[in-house]
């Protein structure tokens, strides 16, 4: 059998026939740890930003200078009201959600393929490949919507942090029970997906069959 990872890199866009576990797996690994690797590099590059704008915001603060020769008790008179403060700076949620929706993207590209033949295998259409897609797309755009309001706003709109709670609830089930289907063992035989490279189950042998 070819390298599965090789393999799967090969078939991005073949969505037909069929791959057993061994082929499926060991892609499915690789592209999960590259997915979490752009995503940890998109949130450090994130993080850089606000830190950088963090340092920037207080290197601008008014610094009150008081002669250390003075006594500590000594009052100190301040001649004029500083300026107000700006707001303090924080996170794009705009580009956090570009981050999301990037990784969204590239997992989908990815694994869209494999998944549909790793069903094809269990002779189940690709459409149950499609389960976890709406609710992560829903969490891909309301979340930064979320977090955006809950910063912009002292009174955060918790009808919509309710439903994207919900949705991550259903988002996790639906993830959960695809799993579970694409782990299962393969339907053997051909199918109407085509044949299958598993090979076939030794088959027991009774004594009555066994030679004397």
């Amino acid at each position: 059998m070819a390298n599965p990872i090789i393999r799967g890199f090969s078939k991005l866009t073949q969505f037909s026939g069929r791959d057993t576990r061994g082929e499926f797996w060991p892609y499915v690994g690789i592209v999960v740890a590259l997915v979490f690797l752009v995503q940890a590099m998109g949130m450090s590059w994130v993080m850089a930003d606000l830190i950088g704008k963090a340092q920037a915001y207080t290197d601008a603060q008014p610094v009150l200078l008081i002669d250390p020769d003075l006594p500590p008790d000594t009052p100190v008179r301040i001649e004029a009201e500083p300026p107000p403060l700006p707001p303090p700076p924080t996170p794009d949620f705009r580009i956090l959600g570009g981050v999301m929706g990037v990784t969204v993207v590239l997992a989908i590209s990815l694994l869209a393929a494999a998944v549909s033949r790793r069903l094809h295998d269990r002779n189940m259409t690709a459409l149950w490949g499609l389960m976890p897609v709406p609710f992560l797309g829903i969490a891909a755009i309301g979340f930064p919507i979320m977090m955006t309001d809950m910063m912009a706003s002292e009174t955060p709109n918790l009808g919509l942090f309710g439903l994207l709670v919900l949705n991550n609830a259903l988002y996790m089930v639906a993830l959960v029970t695809l799993i579970i289907i694409l782990a299962q063992r393969g339907a053997p035989g051909p199918n109407r997906h085509g044949e299958t490279t598993l090979a076939p189950e030794p088959q027991p042998v009774s004594d009555w069959g066994r030679p004397d």
